[in-house]
């Protein structure tokens, strides 16, 4: 101290940092050995009623335990503890200026949004001496912006998964199913591999979208298992067991409306009825066709001008062609008496007769063997067409089941998103587009 009046009015002094005395106040979270060699030796303003202000420049790296619960919503607050470390309070005494820092000359950070920057003065004992130590911690609040990791990591990843789940909505007969939900299962897990790498290696606590991956890479396995479940129902009809009654109603009752899915009638019953009326059908025309050849004579007897089916046939000896020619041009009756062969005329003689009968049960099992044939064919097409309706039956239980799921796994991918991303206190925020500055 001196008086100005003493040597000219001289108030203030600027002297060399090394010329004085300084206390050894240092950083004691200190992160970086080198902080100090670092820092820019400026001189001393010493004033005359002994004021020494020493205004240095140096950058500090602290240690910091960062909590990345909420990562990338995510806020920190870093401590910054400074005291002297030979002297106690009796002969240093340390105080703080104000409640907070001075942030005038603080630049912006594109990644962290400086929130507070506060002050505070403690008083430490330690075991092995009584005097106090005083300490000023400087507390840092930032916020991480998340912009970036939004756009880039959690945005494709909700993408991705909302094409996973369309691939219910592909038809089961593109063979594309599986293969998409593969696909998405990779793409996810390259986006993972990413994440892993923007966030500090921790196993304190699992990061907010870590979680959100692990989650969502759940729901996309589980929805392709559930597909491969779907494409096993789209095909269970090809082995013919028909679909049971009670998933019938559930499917085609209840949940179709509910979907909004306009169900074809598959013509199931009618296709059944018509096999086994065609069954039956073929039994009593076979049954039609004995009775007729027992009762052939009991005709010709009671219709002797009557033509049967037998007047159109060749006789006996007579080959095709010779028949085919014999016909006459306007469709009518053949002219010769050969193809005359009418039942129960009073000229027939009783060889005549014999060898019409002969005649007529072998054109009846003839005939019988057609219709039997007929018939066959109509029960195997009716069987067809009822194997074809079990499948397209199975087929719309499947798309029924494609569309539920598709909607459950649709309801629960947002539900998850907002249940786990709105769980961060700063997520809202940037909703909200408070996260501006």
């Amino acid at each position: 101290m001196w008086s100005p009046a003493k040597y000219g009015g001289l108030k203030v002094v600027r002297l060399p940092h090394d010329s004085i005395w300084k206390p050894d106040i240092l950083l004691y979270n200190n992160a970086d050995v080198s902080s100090y060699k670092s820092s820019i030796s400026t001189n001393v303003i010493v004033t005359s009623d002994g004021n020494v202000t020493w205004l240095s420049m140096v950058i500090f790296r602290s240690s910091c335990a960062v909590n990345v619960k909420y990562f990338p919503f995510d806020e920190q607050n870093c401590s910054m503890l400074f005291s002297s470390w030979t002297y106690d309070g009796f002969q240093l005494n340390m105080l703080k200026v104000g409640q907070d820092g001075d942030l005038s000359n603080y630049i912006p950070n594109n990644e962290w949004t400086l929130v507070k920057l506060h002050v505070v003065r403690n008083v430490v004992y330690y075991s092995c001496c009584a005097e106090p130590y005083p300490t000023v911690t400087y507390t840092i609040q930032m916020r991480r912006k998340p912009l970036f990791y939004v756009f880039n990591m959690i945005l494709p990843c909700l993408l991705i998964t909302l094409v996973a789940l369309l691939g219910f909505y592909i038809p089961s007969d593109s063979g594309e199913k599986v293969t998409m939900g593969i696909t998405t299962l990779l793409s996810m897990t390259v986006f993972l591999m990413l994440v892993t790498e923007s966030m500090p290696p921790t196993s304190d606590v699992l990061p907010l979208i870590g979680l959100y991956y692990g989650i969502t890479i759940a729901i996309v396995s589980f929805a392709t298992a559930m597909t491969v479940m779907t494409l096993n129902v789209h095909n269970k009809g090809q082995r013919g067991a028909e679909v049971p009654n009670i998933v019938r109603k559930i499917c085609f009752g209840v949940l179709a409306k509910i979907l909004c899915i306009k169900m074809h009638s598959t013509g199931s019953a009618t296709t059944e009825k018509l096999a086994s009326k065609c069954a039956e059908s073929g039994m009593s025309s076979y049954i039609q066709l004995r009775k007729s050849n027992n009762t052939s004579n009991m005709k010709r007897d009671n219709s002797p001008n009557r033509m049967t089916v037998l007047d159109f046939l060749p006789a006996d000896g007579m080959d095709k062609d010779t028949f085919h020619n014999n016909l006459p041009e306007n469709g009518g009756l053949p002219p010769t008496s050969r193809f005359s062969m009418r039942l129960g005329l009073a000229g027939t003689s009783s060889g005549d007769g014999a060898v019409s009968d002969n005649f007529e049960r072998q054109f009846l099992r003839v005939l019988n063997r057609i219709n039997q044939t007929i018939e066959m064919n109509e029960i195997r097409l009716a069987e067809e067409d009822r194997r074809n309706a079990i499948k397209y039956e199975w087929q719309q239980v499947a798309l029924v089941v494609d569309r539920m799921l598709l909607f459950v796994f649709m309801v629960t991918t947002l539900g998850v998103t907002y249940g786990i991303m709105f769980q961060a206190p700063n997520s809202s925020r940037f909703i909200l587009g408070l996260d501006s500055d």
